[in-house]
């Protein structure tokens, strides 16, 4: 395989050289458009004014947050508790630990979503997006703990590794309920969406988003885009042949520096403009019930602020279920908490830094998409500043693609065999090098957004299912853990 890999590379070095005159990148933008359109028309119809499937979801999460009681309030601390140690048991059987199963689930969700994603859906929705955003984080708590719990409950050992995942709950879960025919179709049509969502969506996104921010302040990339994307490339291919292990380790260092990097500076933002904190927040709230405000009032901001918060926390996705499930535990709850508190730090604490840095700076009214109105928020500091965005930037791009990677691989091998596996890396690298090059992020957005939102959908309709399980899960958990309190 790494023979095959350092081949493809080769190839790629020599297509590179020539790519100015080939000028196929443009071709690729076309493409990417002709699918954007598509999608937008055959997917997103609306009631009411809200796209049906966004609704859905939305329901989706509260109904899963009053299903369980707020069990993202009432347990919260408990599951802080697993996520720092305090459960863990070396004889368990699993790869990583709760902390690395977390680190690596953030390192797919922190990523760029959470900084140029938000950009994003205050472009398109105002300023009203962020607090749709908040509260989109907060019920996805609930979904999250929800598919995380029944993926390893249902988690099995298969090409020599701990496999599961939303596809194993949908074909043996549903089987058990007496829907077996439902279980196989769904979860072919949701490995089918996921393995699409790899290439197409996280990939094509972060890796774009990484070189326009990089691009902007180094003369030398920004003439030669191509060589830094294929650098990334090369470099993502490393990663990902290394399997959960050493995706693992790159996350749990990644993970931290990224994120002090990152919060340091929003809060640097913040305080040089600490006079503008009340109009921002009046700003923000007013867009988010004014029907009347910019970004196509109240509707627009909730329809903006629940997409990129799919994209961004990929609660409900299922993408979190299968890296946990190579967690060192034996109970599916415990688990469950864990990735519960990852919403929370992603969408309710980065997102929220994110969208009041670009509304309290004015950097909204920016003309540039993405992560560029992030930077001229950066740039209301010092000329300086931006450059720890810079820093920041492909930590998150980087540690987010080889996590989500890893989670899309697993669908392949749901559906196909370990051999193939190396069509599917290819695939994934040829995207990395032509999304880096793109100029087109709000039609890459899109198409992500789609496919993340229509496998979201698939995953509900198992979870809605499946809820009684997730609850006799939960009622028995909560029984041990009262015994053992008890003595």
């Amino acid at each position: 395989m790494n023979k095959i890999f350092n081949l493809f590379i080769t190839i790629l070095c020599l297509f590179a050289k020539n790519l100015h005159a080939c000028e196929l990148h443009f071709s690729y933008d076309t493409i990417l458009a002709k699918i954007n359109d598509f999608i937008n028309t055959a997917l997103f119809f609306k009631i009411f004014g809200i796209p049906f499937i966004v609704l859905i979801l939305s329901l989706g999460a509260l109904f899963f947050t009053l299903r369980f009681k707020f069990i993202n309030i009432r347990l919260f601390k408990h599951a802080f508790a697993i996520l720092i140690g305090k459960y863990d048991e070396d004889h368990h059987e699993g790869d990583i630990s709760h902390l690395q199963a977390f680190a690596s689930a953030l390192s797919s969700t922190v990523g760029l979503g959470t900084v140029a994603g938000v950009a994003i859906a205050i472009s398109l929705g105002g300023p009203g997006a962020v607090p749709w955003m908040m509260i989109a984080g907060f019920f996805g708590m609930s979904l999250k703990f929800s598919e995380v719990t029944l993926a390893f409950k249902y988690r099995t050992k298969d090409y020599d590794q701990l496999f599961s995942g939303p596809f194993k709950y949908m074909r043996y879960g549903l089987e058990e309920i007496g829907f077996k025919k439902l279980g196989i179709a769904l979860a072919s049509i949701y490995a089918c969406l996921l393995i699409l969502s790899g290439p197409l969506g996280s990939v094509a996104f972060q890796t774009n988003q990484m070189i326009a921010i990089i691009s902007g302040n180094i003369d030398f990339i920004d003439n030669n885009i191509w060589i830094f994307s294929l650098i990334i490339t090369a470099l993502l291919g490393l990663v990902i042949i290394g399997g959960i292990e050493r995706i693992a380790k790159v996350a749990s260092s990644l993970v931290p520096a990224m994120s002090i990097i990152y919060i340091f500076s929003c809060v640097v933002i913040i305080i040089f403009n600490i006079d503008k904190l009340g109009d921002a927040f009046l700003l923000m709230f007013h867009g988010m019930l004014n029907a009347k405000s910019v970004g196509g009032g109240a509707v627009g901001a909730f329809v903006a602020g629940i997409r990129r918060a799919i994209f961004a926390s990929e609660a409900g996705m299922g993408s979190a279920a299968i890296t946990h499930a190579a967690t060192k535990d034996e109970e599916p709850v415990r688990t469950g908490f864990v990735a519960m508190i990852e919403p929370c730090f992603d969408t309710m604490l980065i997102c929220c830094l994110t969208g009041l840095i670009i509304v309290i700076t004015g950097a909204y009214q920016y003309a540039g998409d993405g992560i560029l109105m992030t930077r001229k928020a950066f740039e209301t500091v010092s000329w300086w500043f931006p450059i720890l965005l810079t820093i920041a930037a492909p930590l998150f791009a980087f540690s987010s693609v080889v996590v989500f990677v890893y989670c899309c691989e697993m669908s392949w091998l749901y559906l196909f065999n370990a051999k193939s596996l190396i069509v599917y890396r290819i695939i994934v690298l040829v995207t990395a090098f032509f999304s880096g090059i793109s100029k087109n992020i709000m039609n890459i957005a899109g198409i992500g957004d789609a496919l993340f939102i229509c496998s979201a959908i698939i995953n509900m309709v198992a979870l809605l299912f499946l809820s009684n399980k997730i609850s006799d899960e939960v009622k028995l958990y909560l029984s041990k853990l009262k015994n053992q309190t008890a003595k």
